[in-house]
């Protein structure tokens, strides 16, 4: 009774290929809030019994004959976390583990404790850092680049007061040099006799900060006398320094004025009023600062400054990190500079269906895929990076449930075809 044989195993195989289905199709479902997730699908292929004869050739049931991915886009769901990375488009992200090289959809990272970008499992995410050797390396949010640290330039715009009470120049306090050993002029003295004054931060060549206070004398009709104070302890040499916070001049100009109230004459562009050299006591190089008040007009109105700017930017610290459709990876640092930080890499395959799943959310090259080609995002072929988001699963959970039901009655039947073969088997055997 071959046909009759044939059955048993038909059922046979249809449960195993059913059983093996429903398999996949739970697996599905229990990745349905998996990042960067591909739905699988479990596909069928028949089994024949024997080589037999062209139109009498009988089944033996069937089987799974491959598990295919389907690589569809899945949704970018918005989460405003600067880390989260969804793929817009074909790539994958790149990440290595000692000399393992692994690829992802699954965008949502995260810092270690040295400042490298890592996935959830701790493996570096690679790019092409900015100066870096052109070759695919881990990206670090520390390597920052920072420029113009040091003031070189200052500039202060506002108004002083014509009818400010006059005062003689020598009778401006002279505070002591940078040896004295016995501070006497203070701030306070300067403050009683001028008419205004202002404080600006200035940075040295080792980014630290210091202030100038610049103050404002009525000297003269039509005209003011400006001059610029750093901290004692900022430049003093005398050691130890005994007090703190006493007036060192830097600077000093005379301003004048025209009866219109504008600075007579007018500065050209190039022009300079001051030009202080600071002999800082920290270790930083002398700073040559150029100072400049303009538009400085004088009015019958009360002191004011209506903007100081300055091109020292001191040293920062990051402090967000942003990545551009590009991959472009940049930080905002404290001082408010931009840093480059470098570009992250993706990754292509002549057959993506052939990559090896490893588990963890992370694939591999293999002989059926091909090796992989390496770029940047929105170049070629590839897709663009979406910050702030995460690309969710792309399993259909009621497509999946209706899957399974379908596959519960294959189930059932084939194991309806067992026990009815078994019956007609034991009804021959009752012949005998």
């Amino acid at each position: 009774m071959p046909s009759i044989i044939n059955g048993l195993f038909a059922g046979r195989g249809g449960i195993a290929s059913h059983g093996n289905a429903i398999a996949v199709a739970s697996d599905n479902i229990s990745n349905a809030s998996t990042i960067g997730y591909k739905t699988n699908r479990a596909e069928f292929e028949t089994l024949i019994a024997g080589d037999g004869v062209l139109g009498r050739q009988f089944g033996s049931g069937s089987a799974i004959g491959t598990v295919s991915t389907i690589y569809a886009q899945g949704t970018l769901e918005f989460t405003g976390r600067p880390l989260d990375l969804g793929i817009a488009g074909t790539g994958y992200f790149v990440l290595a583990k000692d000399d393992g090289r692994f690829y992802t959809r699954a965008g949502n990272f995260k810092l270690d404790s040295s400042g490298f970008i890592v996935n959830q499992e701790g493996l570096a995410v690679l790019g092409f850092p900015t100066n870096g050797s052109g070759k695919l390396e881990p990206v670090n949010i520390n390597n920052i680049q920072q420029s113009a640290v040091e003031t070189t330039e200052l500039s202060v715009a506002g108004n002083v007061n014509a009818s400010a009470k006059l005062i003689a120049v020598g009778d401006i306090p002279l505070p002591g040099g940078p040896a004295a050993t016995d501070p006497t002029v203070t701030f306070t003295d300067l403050n009683k006799v001028a008419e205004y004054s202002t404080v600006v931060d200035t940075f040295d060549s080792l980014g630290q900060k210091h202030p100038t206070t610049f103050f404002f004398f009525h000297t003269g009709v039509n005209e003011y006398t400006v001059r610029a104070y750093v901290n004692n302890e900022d430049v003093d040499t005398a050691s130890p320094i005994n007090k703190t916070g006493y007036p060192r001049q830097v600077g000093s100009a005379t301003l004048t004025f025209g009866g219109n109230g504008q600075r007579n004459p007018l500065p050209g562009v190039n022009d300079i009023d001051i030009t202080a050299s600071i002999a800082w006591n920290n270790g930083a190089d002398t700073s040559s600062v150029d100072m400049k008040f303009d538009p400085l007009t004088q009015y019958s109105s009360q002191s004011n400054i209506l903007s100081v700017s300055q091109d020292g930017t001191g040293v920062g610290s990051v402090q967000s990190v942003t990545v551009g459709t590009d991959g472009e990876i940049t930080a905002l640092l404290s001082n408010g500079q931009v840093s480059p930080l470098g570009t992250l890499a993706f990754a292509s395959f002549p057959n993506q269906e052939g990559l090896s799943k490893i588990g963890g959310n992370l694939l591999a090259a293999s002989t059926d895929s091909g090796d992989a080609i390496i770029g940047r995002p929105e170049t070629g072929s590839l897709g663009s990076v979406k910050a702030g988001t995460i690309e969710l699963s792309t399993v259909d959970i009621a497509s999946e449930f209706v899957k399974i039901i379908t596959l519960q009655r294959g189930f059932q039947a084939s194991s309806r075809v067992i026990t009815t073969i078994n019956q007609l088997l034991n009804d021959i055997i009752q012949l005998a």
